[in-house]
């Protein structure tokens, strides 16, 4: 028994030394439950959804936003707002360029 203890605590020590190194091939979960992603294709397609997402919260707060402004103002400034908003879409059509970029953009000489 004295001779087999030996063995017997090498080995303990040999299985408990290789158990961590398994563990650091295994990604632990993010806060949200999902797994890091093993490619770059999946972390550059990670990213593009959360920035997808951010985007969509960031148009619908906005909207939101826009919304309770247009329902705290009267009857005659909301009418105001409507006329405005039909103007400035009938004015902007057809238009690529922002008047900021026509005005002071660089000129096109081969024109």
């Amino acid at each position: 028994m004295l001779f087999n203890f030996p063995k017997l605590l090498l080995t303990l020590a040999l299985l408990a030394a290789a158990l961590p190194a398994d563990a650091q091939r295994r990604r632990p979960p993010r806060n949200d439950g999902s797994q890091t992603p093993r490619t770059v294709e999946e972390s550059i397609k990670a990213a593009e959804e959360k920035e997808r997402e951010r985007e969509a919260a960031l148009r619908t707060g906005w909207n939101d936003a826009q919304d309770h402004h247009f329902r705290n103002q009267d009857k005659a400034t909301r009418k105001r707002m409507r006329q405005n908003d039909r103007r400035r879409k009938r004015l902007r059509q057809g238009r690529q360029v922002p008047w900021w970029r026509r005005i002071f953009g660089k000129k096109n000489r081969f024109q």
